[in-house]
This record gives C-alpha cells, sequence and structure tokens, in this order.
C-alpha cells in the first residue's frame, strides 16, 4: 500500500515552527539478518542535514561511537527521511519493497563500511549537532541494554508520539511501541514472518512510518472559506469574515511550498498547478489555518 509520508504530517495543520530534525520512528525487521534496520527522522522546518550525525550505542555499551554524517541527505523541508541499513547487496533495496513511494532522495543506504544503523533491539541510537555536538534527540535509554525493556524493538517498531520531540535525552512516555514477546530465548516481535521478503504483509501494513504530526497552534479564523473545492476552472477563492489581508501558502504531497499569494477577495490562479492534492496554509491578522484542497 502506498503511503505519502508528507502529506499526513500537513494535513494536521503542522507547517513547522522550528527548524530541527527528529526522530520519529526506529525498527528492525525480520528479512534475512533482521533487515532491513530504519530509522526515521522528520525535517521540522528547512534542514540541513549537513549539520547533523547519528551515533549508536550497542548492547551494554555506555559510550557512543559509529558516528555518521547526514550530509548526503541535502537541505530537506517538513519531509520525513530515512536511514537504512541491509540493503546495499539487493538489486531492489528491501526498503523500497516494503515501503513503496518515498523519493529516492529521502533515503540513505548504508554501505558496508558504514554501519551506524547495524543495531538489534537492544540498541540506541541518537542525533547530534555536528558543530556543537550538542545530542538533538535519542531513541533508547543512555547506557542501558534494551534487552526486556518496554521500549525493545527487537524485529519490532517503535513511533515517536505525536507532538513530542525532539528529547536531548531518552523520554520512553513520548513513544509508542510495536512491542512482541520478549519473555523466551528467541525473540518474538511484531514483525515477525511479515514483509515481502517472506512472502507475507510488507512491513508499512504494520509499522507506522510516515504518520507523526507536530504540535501546532492552530486558531479560527472566521468565517474561513476556501472554494471551490475541488478546484476545476483554476480559480482558488479564500473569504472570511474579515476584510483582512490573507498570507496563502500551497505545499504538495512532499511538502515543497509551490505557491504563495497576498489575497483579499480577489481569486488566486491555481491552473499551473497539476491535479492532486494539496495543503493551503492561511495567515489572517496573526491567525493561521491550514486546509486540504483538491485540484481537477
Amino acid at each position: 500500500m502506498k503511503k505519502l509520508y508528507t502529506l499526513s504530517l500537513l494535513l494536521a495543520g503542522a507547517v513547522a515552527f522550528a527548524q530541527t530534525p527528529i526522530i520519529t520512528g526506529i525498527m528492525d525487521g525480520d528479512c534475512t539478518g533482521g533487515n532491513p534496520k530504519v530509522l526515521e527522522i522528520y525535517a521540522s522546518g528547512t534542514v540541513d542535514f549537513g549539520n547533523y550525525t547519528i551515533e549508536n550505542q550497542t548492547n551494554a555499551a555506555t559510550t557512543w561511537g559509529n558516528s555518521q554524517t547526514l550530509v548526503s541527505l541535502g537541505t530537506k523541508t517538513n519531509t520525513f527521511v530515512y536511514v537504512v541499513y541491509g540493503d546495499v547487496a539487493t538489486v531492489t533495496p528491501i526498503f523500497n519493497a516494503e515501503f513503496a513511494g518515498i523519493p529516492a532522495s529521502n533515503i540513505l543506504f548504508q554501505g558496508t563500511a558504514i554501519t551506524t544503523l547495524n543495531i538489534n533491539g537492544d540498541d540506541r541510537v541518537r542525533l547530534v549537532n555536528a558543530s556543537t555536538s550538542a545530542v538533538v534527540d535519542q531513541y533508547g535509554a543512555e547506557g542501558v541494554d534494551g534487552s526486556g525493556t518496554p521500549w525493545e524493538y527487537t524485529d519490532s517498531w517503535a513511533k515517536r508520539n505525536n507532538g513530542t520531540g525532539p528529547d536531548g535525552a531518552f523520554v520512553q512516555s513520548n513513544w509508542t511501541f510495536g512491542g512482541g514477546d520478549y519473555s523466551g530465548a528467541t525473540p518474538n516481535g511484531s514483525l515477525n514472518n511479515l514483509g515481502t521478503c517472506q512472502n507475507a504483509a510488507a512491513f508499512s501494513t504494520v509499522v507506522p512510518f510516515g504518520t507523526y504530526t507536530l504540535a501546532t497552534q492552530q486558531f479560527n479564523i472566521a468565517g474561513l472559506k476556501v472554494y471551490p473545492n475541488p478546484v476545476k476552472n483554476g480559480n482558488l477563492y479564500i473569504t472570511s469574515d474579515s476584510n483582512e489581508t490573507k498570507a496563502v501558502a500551497i505545499y504538495n504531497v512532499l511538502g515543497k511550498q509551490v505557491l504563495t499569494a497576498n489575497v483579499n477577495d480577489a481569486p488566486i490562479n491555481v491552473s499551473n498547478l497539476s491535479a492532486g492534492i494539496y495543503i493551503v496554509k492561511i495567515t489572517e491578522a496573526g491567525k493561521t489555518a491550514t486546509k486540504k484542497l483538491v485540484i481537477e
């Protein structure tokens, strides 16, 4: 099942007010070798990933190591990116088969020489500002082997709760865990025997990647109307009870701003936009609202 890994966030009215990366998900797959292993990061606002690295802390270790720069992800705005380990030897990456629809430019595949995410479900990962060495966000309790803890994700996953983070230290209550039965000698995580790699349901049907939403302050604009919706003739009208000028920004499903305008009662010409689903952000007199828009 194809997902729109940015639209889900924008639909919640989450146009970012900050500019920071946030760890929003982690996964330990059940394909050969326990792959793919994935870290999901959300770029809140415009983020230059050249300014950030990730590090791991494995098993019962109390020190961090195996640092990797994220520079190859470039600069991203209001979108999810993925760091993936365990696909380098495949012609068609496992991750692409399991999570269809994610742009290639939003995925960083780790090679055999870069193994930051060669981790198991008891390991920790953190996101670090490369310039200041400050910890921006972290998954897993510092210096704790995660085996048997609520946050263990062996053959499973974890997802950051909406409206939380980033956290300079791990906050367990800010996460939802896929779970599994870890009481026996062999972990039985929620992804066991799943995946197209095992001729079963894709991991995307279980792992809630691309669903994190920011906490945003959303205001009501009195009498706000966005019409016609769907737009069929190229003219979009945005009106309210106020005569105030409205700042309008339209975003596509990848979170890219595709049109801006300042309007009062005049229509906005959207005829140059392709048919599809968009998000309209309207700001009037310091109040902000977002609406879903369909262009036919």
